[in-house]
């Protein structure tokens, strides 16, 4: 069974099963010289700056490496970079947080999601489309647009107990290229 802890240890567990996600690193807010590797490793429209260990933490999006230093003294001891999802927003076909619980008989659902370019893992609960708790047989979820999708990456990399912070994109993306995409793992925080 998973377990994670905190941010960085759904980032390292994210790493270890191979999943698709978008470029993300935590690191020491000192440390500038990784810091510019990473913007030069990863060119992208747009970078997200997030606190590593507070959930609904202090975020900001930035356009490069000199904009994300004047962010830095934002954040300590630690803070977490990552490529942007924002600039595909108009190929989003469903973003949520699912948690499929293997049971006995039955499988059960848990989803939280909505399908609007304008969607975000921060804002499906403020005015979700679907907000369901259901078993897995129950035909309405497999009408919601990407529900396949991410029913079947769940199980074709076992994620199941685990709730999933995710988006599925009509186009491949990720740093496997692919529908699915992964923004974080988690059991206990």
């Amino acid at each position: 069974m998973i377990k994670i802890k905190d941010k960085k240890d759904s980032i390292a567990k994210m790493k270890e099963l191979r999943l698709n996600y978008f470029p993300v690193e935590v690191f020491a807010v000192e440390n500038k010289n990784a810091i510019k590797e990473f913007f030069d490793k990863h060119d992208a429209e747009e970078y997200i700056l997030r606190n590593p260990n507070k959930a609904k933490g202090r975020f900001y999006f930035v356009k490069n490496y000199d904009e994300a230093l004047t962010k830095l003294k934002e954040f300590s001891p630690e803070v977490t970079i990552a490529v942007s999802y924002r600039p595909l927003k108009e190929d989003i076909v469903l973003v949520g947080d699912i948690k499929i619980h293997k049971g006995g008989f039955s499988d059960t659902v848990d989803l939280t999601a909505r399908t609007d370019s304008e969607a975000t893992n921060r804002n499906i609960y403020e005015e979700p489309e679907y907000n369901l708790h259901c078993s897995l047989d129950d035909d309405k979820l497999w009408d919601i647009p990407g529900f396949a999708k991410i029913a079947r990456y769940i199980s074709d990399h076992e994620l199941y107990d685990v709730i999933i912070e995710f988006i599925v994109y009509d186009i491949r993306t990720g740093i496997n290229k692919e529908n699915v995409v992964i923004c974080e793992l988690r059991t206990g925080f």
